[in-house]
């Protein structure tokens, strides 16, 4: 009994030496997310017109430099007209538009990033343009969100949007994993001096969580619980410090 309590004391001792906040489960926070919204608040000849919001729900983890780069696949042949608040990164192969406006993105895959807090008027929309960066949802509520607009096009006349899929996020940096996006109940929003409500056509939500275990591939630390000392049993990786508390309960029995 002595050895087991011994041996479990060390786990959690050298758990808390060498996990810092950023990379440990907070208990505190067990339910944080960064929720992606597409609201889809016009339609358009052959497309529509939507304002994407990315909401930091984490307490105490910001968006810190460069900033967050979301990214997704489109279901169908879809292309990006125009954005304001925000930009791809890529344009594309675009040939095919060569006797119409030229999109602003025809990548499959797009990446988008945020604007500089200097972006022109032009360029810019509501609650847009922070470099990137989010403040955690406890520090500062209304700095941790940013929302950008998007016109999407080359879809059938009558096409009520297809939504978009393999949503990922960097903030920077690997770690975060993203759902599926999902159709909910449409935002409502507030007009004519909060006295109207108003709602979109339709609403996509899609949540992505945080791991340190993803953003790490050798964790900090690796605690082997094997019968025997031979890490071929019980591998950690090449970076990472392999502890194994046999030997501690070995002399603890002694």
């Amino acid at each position: 009994m002595a050895v087991n309590l011994l041996s479990a004391a060390l786990a959690i001792l050298l758990l808390a030496l060498v996990c810092n906040q950023a990379d440990c489960y907070n208990s505190l926070d067990p339910h944080g997310n960064i929720t992606v919204t597409f609201d889809i608040h016009k339609w358009t000849s052959d497309g529509y017109m939507a304002r994407v919001t990315i909401q930091n729900y984490y307490q105490y983890r910001h968006v810190e430099k460069p900033g967050w780069a979301l990214g997704w696949s489109w279901a169908k042949g879809e292309i990006i007209w125009s954005m304001i608040g925000a930009f791809a990164t890529q344009q594309g192969n675009c040939s095919a538009f060569k006797n119409q406006m030229i999109p602003h993105s025809c990548k499959k895959n797009p990446t988008i990033a945020d604007l500089m807090e200097d972006a022109k008027a032009e360029k810019r929309s509501d609650n847009c343009c922070h470099g990137g960066l989010l403040s955690a949802w406890a520090i500062d509520s209304s700095k941790s969100f940013s929302s950008f607009e998007i016109v999407v096009g080359n879809l059938e006349g009558n096409s009520s949007g297809h939504m978009p899929r393999n949503l990922t996020l960097m903030a920077p940096g690997p770690g975060y994993t993203c759902g599926a996006f999902g159709d909910t109940d449409p935002t409502i929003y507030l007009d004519n001096d909060g006295r109207r409500e108003m709602q979109v056509f339709r609403t996509w939500k899609a949540t992505c969580t945080y791991s340190s275990f993803i953003a790490n591939k050798a964790p900090v630390c690796c605690v082997s619980l094997s019968t025997f000392y031979n890490p071929t049993i019980t591998p950690c990786p090449a970076a990472a410090v392999h502890v194994d508390l046999l030997p501690t309960m070995v002399q603890a029995r002694a």
